[in-house]
């Protein structure tokens, strides 16, 4: 059985005469850069959903307080403690979705600053 020997990645004046040693150098030096930009696409892309999950987490808890709340669980249930622990939740699920939006944002920004420092 025989291997399969690579060509030396190295260039020379002789490697460009042979067409398949340049094709191999260049297919190499365009893979391992699309492969590092998927990389980092992959990346950003896992930081997305981490930013969501972190959102999805921190709004479960609103969901449970607005039932306790519906239900009569706090207390008496009248109209003005209905309003009152819905502006409450509101007002929380202003400032969680605020927060996801900055970092989403920011992610657009991250990702085009590590693709400049790729290239």
């Amino acid at each position: 059985m025989t291997t399969l020997k690579l060509p030396n990645p190295a260039p020379s004046e002789n490697s460009y005469a042979n067409p398949a040693i340049f094709w191999y150098q260049t297919w190499e030096e365009a893979t391992q850069t699309s492969a590092k930009l998927q990389k980092i696409w992959l990346e950003a892309l896992n930081e997305a959903f981490r930013h969501e999950l972190e959102f999805l987490s921190a709004i479960a808890p609103f969901y449970s307080k607005l039932a306790n709340c519906l239900l009569g669980f706090e207390g008496p249930q009248t109209p003005a403690s209905l309003a009152s622990c819905y502006h409450q939740l509101a007002g929380d699920m202003t400032h969680a979705t605020f927060k996801r939006m900055h970092k989403v944002s920011k992610l657009n920004k991250d990702l085009r600053e590590r693709i400049w420092c790729e290239l």
